[in-house]
């Protein structure tokens, strides 16, 4: 029976219907919404976290691969000077120090840590820890069987209960599905990023192979393809971050930002 079917038995002997129901009966269709409610929260939950692994993955993957390679490329560099790449942006956050590029080369060696442990890339639950202490299916009490249906108050209580009830557990299954929309969005944008990632890495060695490792002597192309790989790199670090969710489920301002620049910055590099 629905929570809608429910309420309608309690509309019925709040009328004065005193055959409408029973504290027992209401109280057993109660017991059963929760227990379909529990259902759907735990399905909800469990496709989230299946997505949530599957990005989990791509990100230890490029952390630990792709990453450290090119930090172990861009630390040979000398007199690097990312204003020579102004069009490119992002890059202004590593004009200042390379504090950035040692905090990149840190993220990237615990990721490896991470896999090693392991013993192969799996899921580490970024976001599935949080998932498991959001995804609690709400209280819901039922009537006081001594009270019997003659306690009007008690059934209005019941009633709103009942939609507070309800409300909640949708709201729960709605953030729940956004969070798979939002971790499938992210790791397409990562997928993506690392497809021009690994040329970016091939023309960095290309350059140095060419060129040696000083900055001032490349030409402006040259400058622009380590530039634009940096770039690139940024933005796999910051999708990288290991707290992909807010404890209320919620996606972080970060994550959400760094999604947006990376589907822009797609759209300008193209297929």
């Amino acid at each position: 029976m629905s929570i809608s079917f429910i309420l309608r038995m309690i509309a019925g002997a709040v009328s004065g219907n005193s055959n409408s129901a029973r504290p027992e009966s209401i109280n057993g269709e109660v017991e059963r919404a929760r227990r379909r409610a529990t259902k759907r929260i735990n399905r909800a939950k469990v496709r989230a976290q299946d997505e949530l692994g599957e990005l989990d993955r791509v990100r230890i993957t490029l952390m630990s691969g792709d990453m450290k390679k090119f930090t172990s490329l861009f630390a040979q560099l000398k007199n690097v000077d990312f204003h020579d790449c102004d069009t490119l942006a992002g890059l202004e956050h590593f004009n200042k120090e390379r504090k950035n590029w040692r905090e990149m080369e840190k993220l990237s060696a615990k990721a490896m840590s991470v896999v090693t442990l392991a013993g192969a890339v799996d899921a580490v639950g970024f976001g599935a820890g949080v998932l498991d202490q959001y995804a609690k299916v709400p209280e819901i009490k039922g009537l006081d069987v001594t009270g019997g249906t003659e306690d009007v108050n008690a059934l209005k209580d019941m009633s709103a209960r009942l939609q507070e009830f309800q409300k909640d557990v949708k709201n729960m299954c709605i953030r729940m599905q956004l969070v798979r929309h939002e971790a499938r969005k992210a790791e397409d944008a990562l997928l993506d990023l690392s497809d021009y990632f690994e040329d970016g890495i091939e023309d960095i060695k290309s350059i140095q192979n060419d060129a040696g490792n000083d900055w001032k002597k490349y030409s402006p192309a040259q400058k622009i393809l380590i530039g634009r790989t940096a770039q690139i790199a940024r933005l796999i670090r910051a999708l990288s971050e290991v707290r992909f969710l807010n404890d209320d489920a919620t996606l972080r301002p970060e994550i959400q930002e760094s999604v947006d620049a990376a589907e822009e910055l797609l759209d300008e590099l193209g297929a």
